[in-house]
């Protein structure tokens, strides 16, 4: 268990911008689908096959050569100029190691090497850019145009190819502020264990005199700890099958805890009536927006799993 919670604690963290929200793959999956749309069959991939893409993610044929990088987490300022100098000082000397596997397939010299990032905001990284077209030009290989020059790209550059890759899956446009991850999904606290028992105890009240209450409340909160653990996990797998049904999901989860806030202030019946209209307005919820992208049996085990996670984190709450 303690194993899991931690995991839960240091969860990975999408990197929030105007344009969307990504993470590694998200942003290279984007990427790939925005320079295709911008260049057309004038762009090729780099497939990541053995022996792997050679530091480079495609190129077009006038010479230009493009590389993604999308930071692990939410950095400040400082730490994000560090990580993104990191990557090019650490990439750019790939070119001269792959040079021949690159010539064969490129076909071509390279005359720009354009590093897309989701956030470009110190403009030491271009200095730091200058300098490494020095560095690269010395070398004086045949694969690297004379004018060879880099270029660094943020969202922004993609802003249109990316609305319509959102069209193209279906995404309907979201009105309002960009959710964060923690409002959606607020970490583990300390006190969950506790939470779970006394929300559970509320809900078993008509049970309570019964001989084997303390059993019964007892194998409930084993049940709640446990899905409130998997809830996580669950959402991932939902991800990996469907990215363009996870941001769906993702919103209409955080919209509608929004919700629930002022429904539990407002609500004058029992604490399990209150669980129990959460949860079929929920399924309602996912069925309505999703589609059918998400079975009938994976929204009824998403709801379940979600509102164990939202009694251990106090999203969801239950007196008496």
């Amino acid at each position: 268990m303690n194993g899991q919670s931690a995991a839960l604690q240091g969860e990975h963290r999408l990197i929030r911008t105007v344009y969307g929200d990504f993470d590694g793959t998200s942003w290279e999956r984007h990427c790939q689908a925005a320079f295709k749309i911008k260049y057309g069959d004038e762009y090729q991939p780099m497939p990541a096959s053995s022996p792997g893409d050679f530091g480079i993610e495609g190129w077009t044929s006038d010479g230009t050569v493009f590389q993604c990088y999308c930071p692990e987490k939410e950095y400040t300022r400082d730490e994000l100029y560090e990580a993104i100098r990191d990557k090019i000082t650490t990439d750019i000397p790939k070119l001269k190691k792959n040079e021949v596997e690159l010539t064969k397939r490129l076909g071509i010299q390279i005359k720009r090497w354009i590093f897309v990032t989701p956030i470009v905001d110190d403009n030491d990284l271009h200095v730091h850019a200058r300098k490494k077209e020095i560095e690269a030009k010395a070398w004086g290989i045949p694969l690297l145009h004379a004018d060879f020059d880099i270029k660094l790209q943020d969202a922004g550059f993609y802003a249109n190819e990316f609305e319509q890759c959102r069209r193209t899956d279906g995404v309907g446009l979201q009105i309002g502020p960009i959710l964060p991850k923690e409002d959606v999904l607020p970490g583990l606290p300390r006190e969950y264990l506790s939470l779970i028992e006394r929300k559970n105890r509320v809900l078993l009240k008509s049970r309570s005199s019964s001989p084997t209450f303390d059993n019964e409340l007892a194998e409930l909160n084993q049940i709640t700890e446990s899905e409130f653990l998997q809830c996580d996990d669950n959402l991932a797998e939902i991800e990996r099958a469907s990215p363009q049904a996870y941001r769906k999901l993702y919103h209409v989860i955080g919209q509608y805890g929004n919700e629930m806030k002022k429904k539990q202030l407002r609500w004058n019946g029992q604490p399990n009536e209150l669980v129990e209209k959460i949860r079929e307005e929920l399924s309602q919820r996912i069925a309505l927006e999703l589609g059918g992208a998400i079975s009938h049996n994976s929204v009824q085990r998403t709801v379940d799993l979600l509102i164990s996670r939202w009694l251990a984190v106090c999203q969801l709450d239950v007196r008496e």
